[in-house]
């Protein structure tokens, strides 16, 4: 006889072994405690969660709320990165919830061979991003906003023709459009340095401004692999390779969400 229950488990990553009082007082989505559950030799950062937030339609109107999936979002990643300080965890999707501890726990033992490599190819590596942006006006009069006005007088002494107007126009729009090709290639070679420097890398899909909250465009936002005992000489080499006509963000260690499955972008 199945028991109905009004909660379920909240699963933020697996590891191996939860290091001795990573655990202590740390609270995760909703505010509950993470506990740790133990399978097939790996364990489960756990929370138990309110079954109402977490199952079927709820969930999916709880994901178009904003505010809700923002701080749901940090309580994630605040579990999943105070215990990744000391131990290499596979981070799992936001809201990967299930039925409960026990189907956990046989999650861990279907999955555990494909944990169990994840765990040997992201142990003693980080991930860290690059974005790089092209600078608002770095295009020579891409911003250059004007009226066209009929000439008078003398030739329209001191005022700018339709013609004249639309010839600075051309030259405007065609010297951003040369700006944001270079841009794009100086990227492009930056990219490849840190890949070459990296254990892998991948190319997320760049955000226009409204997301970034900038005027900048950005042209690269890459992820990168690198082993930690290496992150020195990952950045020295990004640092070297930098052009000084784009914007050049580094950041990181993260965990590595990137690159959980293994693969390269």
């Amino acid at each position: 006889m199945s028991v109905v229950t009004d909660s379920v488990s909240y699963v933020y990553a697996v590891g191996r072994e939860v290091p001795v009082g990573s655990l202590d007082d740390l609270t995760g989505v909703a505010g509950r405690e993470v506990a740790a559950v133990a399978g097939s030799g790996l364990q489960a950062l756990v929370s138990t969660v309110p079954l109402e937030d977490f199952s079927g339609e709820k969930l999916e109107e709880r994901l178009q709320d904003l505010t809700w999936l923002a701080e749901t979002a940090r309580a994630h990643h605040h579990v999943v990165d105070t215990v990744g300080r000391a131990a290499a965890l596979v981070p799992l999707a936001l809201a990967t919830v299930f039925y409960d501890e026990a189907r956990v726990r046989a999650v861990l033992e279907e999955r555990g061979a494909e944990f169990t490599r994840a765990l040997d190819d992201l142990d003693g590596r980080a991930e860290f991003g690059v974005k790089v942006y092209l600078p608002t006006g770095a295009a020579p009069g891409a911003g250059e906003k004007g009226t066209a006005e009929k000439g008078t007088g003398e030739k329209g002494a001191g005022r700018t023709t339709g013609t004249e107007y639309l010839r600075r126009r051309r030259a405007a729009v065609g010297a951003a459009e040369r700006a944001m090709r270079s841009a794009r290639e100086s990227a492009d070679a930056l990219h490849d340095v840190a890949s070459e420097a990296a254990v892998r890398s991948r190319r997320h899909r760049v955000h226009d401004t409204a997301l970034t909250g900038r005027t900048d465009q950005m042209v690269l936002n890459g992820a990168y692999l690198v082993d930690r005992a290496r992150s020195g000489e990952w950045r020295a080499a990004v640092d070297r390779a930098a052009p000084g006509e784009v914007t050049v963000e580094i950041t990181g260690p993260w965990i590595p969400y990137s690159f959980v499955n293994g693969e390269d972008g």
